[in-house]
């Protein structure tokens, strides 16, 4: 196996659902957006192309701010999470985000 087939930018798909954990955390995201600019801030396992596990919280931050870093297996990353934007918008950041982490 090649090195570039190993790559998140080759991200296949789900092997969970991530609006499962997505609607988990979007209470304290319209809740926080009162207060300040929500984040979620979390770890994906990607193995295989599979994402295979999802964590997240939500965070306050002033301004916003986006970050990702792959280390192994495991994307880490902040996203600005905006409630205009629903829960669909906020997916798509986190998928863009898992494919161009590498």
């Amino acid at each position: 196996m090649s090195i570039e087939s190993d790559r998140i930018g080759n991200l296949k798909g789900w092997k969970l659902d991530p609006f499962d954990e997505l609607q988990r955390v979007w209470k304290a995201i319209n809740d926080g957006a009162l207060l300040g600019v929500p984040h979620i801030v979390g770890r994906a396992s990607v193995r295989n192309g599979m994402v295979s596990g999802l964590e997240m919280d939500v965070i306050l931050h002033g301004s916003e701010k986006e970050l990702s870093f792959r280390d192994g297996d495991e994307v880490y990353f902040i996203i600005p999470a905006r409630p205009e934007e629903g829960i669909e918008g906020l997916y798509v950041k986190l998928d863009r985000i898992l494919r161009e982490s590498q």
